[in-house]
C-alpha cells in the first residue's frame, strides 16, 4: 500500500458486528460522492471478514471508485478525556488515506478538536456535539471539517441540529459527546479542553 499516490487514496471505516455491517448506506452514500465517476465495486461483495466480534474494516478506493484494498482489525474503543484546542488552515472535505496534516497538528496529544476560522470542527477522528441545555437538543459543527457518516444519520434523524459553535460555545458546555462509524454517538462523562 506504501506505493500509492496517498493523496488520490481515500477510505471508509465500516464497523463489523458478528459480520452484520452497520449502517453501509451512508457509507456507501459518501464513498460516492468523492469519487468522480461513482464506484465501481459492491461493498456488500468486499466485506467478509472472517472472524466474528466487533471489527473496523477499512476499506480503501482511488478517486474514481476503482477498490484498491481491505483490511480488518479487531476494534476496542479507546479512553477519551482530554482534547488539545489547535487552530488548522487546511481543508478534509473527503475522507482520504493521507492524512498526514491530521496527524502533524495531533503530534503527540491523546486528542484535540479542531479550529478553523474561529469555528469548532473536529477531533483527529470524530465528529463532536455540545448540549444546548436551553433548547434541550444536541448541537453539532455547521461546517465540520468531515461530514461523518454518525453525523449524517444523527442529523437524518433529527437528534441533532447543526449551529456553527466557537470557542466560548464549547468552553462552557456542561455536555459533550464525540460520533463516528465506531463508538456511535457517545457521550463523555467526564472531558477536559486545554490549550
Amino acid at each position: 500500500m506504501n506505493s500509492y499516490k496517498k493523496s488520490i487514496f481515500l477510505f471508509e471505516t465500516i464497523k463489523i458486528i458478528d459480520k452484520e455491517i452497520c449502517n453501509l448506506n451512508f457509507h456507501i452514500k459518501r464513498a460516492e460522492n468523492s469519487t468522480i465517476n461513482g464506484l465501481k465495486f459492491d461493498f456488500k461483495d468486499i466485506l467478509q471478514p472472517s472472524f466474528n466480534g466487533t471489527i473496523r474494516a477499512k476499506v480503501i478506493y482511488d478517486i474514481n471508485g476503482n477498490l484498491k484494498n481491505v483490511e480488518y482489525f479487531p476494534y476496542e474503543i479507546r479512553n477519551f478525556y482530554e482534547f488539545k484546542l489547535v487552530n488548522i488552515d487546511f481543508d478534509y472535505d473527503k475522507k482520504y488515506l493521507d492524512r498526514s496534516k491530521i496527524e502533524a497538528v495531533k503530534s503527540n496529544f491523546n486528542e484535540i478538536i479542531m479550529i478553523k476560522n474561529g469555528l469548532i470542527t473536529d477531533t483527529s477522528i470524530a465528529n463532536i456535539a455540545v448540549f444546548d441545555s436551553y433548547n434541550d437538543t444536541w448541537l453539532t459543527p455547521k461546517t465540520p471539517l468531515l461530514k461523518g457518516t454518525t453525523r449524517d444519520r444523527l442529523l437524518q434523524n433529527r437528534f441533532l441540529k447543526q449551529k456553527d459553535i466557537d470557542l466560548n460555545d464549547l468552553l462552557k458546555t456542561k455536555r459533550f459527546a464525540i460520533m463516528n462509524a465506531m463508538i456511535g454517538f457517545l457521550e463523555l462523562k467526564l472531558f477536559k479542553f486545554s490549550y
